[in-house]
This record gives structure tokens, sequence and C-alpha cells, in this order.
């Protein structure tokens, strides 16, 4: 099944073999693109932000090669020439990653944004502290307010806070619920954000 028209039926059929095989023949369009666009992610050989890595960048590489196949006519044709697959695959592929980087520039803008309201606002808690978070752990009416914040949460975030608020780390939390770290800390930047909308009220 080497044949490249063959492969792309095959994977519009959900044939994840194929996929493979496709993966493997357009590698380097795919760790091509990884490279040029690491840097606007501020991706270095150390890895990423924290928030995006290399993996990251791959994993959207390769599901916009699979877009590609799935949605690929051959014979169709731009200004009288067909469009070969690999120029389609670059295409889609370079425009999965312009996409997925406005949405992390977004979240970042919003990120730095609740870090630095964290730095500059100064709470009156016991301990001094900043984090939203450990305000409502230390406040007076802790367990009211905690039952607000929930109501608010996901099912995955309400698991988070719980594992939070009982002095759990986020490597212990994300091995508990069988999630990643980073998955973790996303949610709990989700959570801190909630609790500073609550804490305004």
């Amino acid at each position: 099944m080497n044949d490249l028209y063959s492969l792309i039926e095959a994977v519009k059929q959900g044939d994840e073999n194929a996929f493979s095989i496709l993966l493997e023949q357009y590698k380097n369009a795919v760790d091509g693109a990884v490279r040029r666009f690491a840097p606007s992610f501020e991706i270095t050989e150390g890895g990423g932000d924290g928030w995006c890595d290399i993996e990251d960048l791959r994993q959207y590489a390769s599901l916009a090669l699979y877009r590609a196949a799935a949605t690929y006519v051959p014979g169709e044709s731009g200004k009288g020439k067909e469009v070969s697959f690999g120029l389609y695959a670059k295409i889609c592929i370079n425009n999965s990653l312009i996409s997925f980087l406005r949405k992390y520039r977004t979240q970042k803008k919003k990120r730095d944004a609740a870090n630095n309201s964290e730095k500059i606002t100064r709470s009156s808690a016991p301990g001094g502290t900043n984090d939203p978070l450990g305000l409502v752990v230390s406040g007076e009416s802790a367990e009211e307010m905690v039952k607000q914040i929930k109501s608010s949460l996901s099912e995955y975030e309400t698991a988070v806070f719980n594992c939070y608020i009982v002095g759990k780390s986020t490597e212990e939390i994300a091995r508990e619920l069988g999630r990643t770290e980073k998955s973790v800390i996303n949610a709990l930047y989700r959570v801190k954000v909630k609790i500073k909308g609550l804490l305004k009220k």
C-alpha cells in the first residue's frame, strides 16, 4: 500500500496503518513545519514555556496531515493545474499551525494579564497570599466560598481543585487523576480565573 493515492483512500476509510505509513512518508514536511513555527511559540531546544512544546506542535501538524488526506480530491485543479497532495498537505499544515499560534498568543495574553494582576494585587488574608486559591483556603468564609466556586467548575476542574486545596502538588494531582501535569496546570489556571471573578463580586 505504498501508492500515494491508495494510501489517501485508505486513510479516508479510517485505516490507521495507512496513515502511519503516510505520516512516515511526510515526516520531513511535518518536522520542517514544526521547526519553522517553534520560535513563534517561544520554543527552544530545551522545551517550551510550560503551555506549549515541540510535541504539541508535532501533534497539530500530524492532525493537519490527516485532515489533508481526508479532504484531498485527486484531479482537482487550481488555475488549470492539478494541486499535488504534497503542496495541499503543506498548505493544510501551515494553516493549522497559524491558527494554533493565534489561539496560543490569545491565551498567553490572558495568562500574562492574570499573572501580572496576581503580582500587583495584595490580599488581606492571613499570610498575605495573593493566590486566589490560597485566599479561598485561608478566608473566614472559606466553606461558603468553596461551595460557590465548585458550582462554577467543570467536573475535571472540581477534581483538580479538591486535590489542590488539601495541599497536593500538580505532579501528585496529575498522577492521581491520570492526566498530564500540564493539563492540571491549565485546569488550575481556569479555576483561578473563575475564583478571581467570584472575589470581585
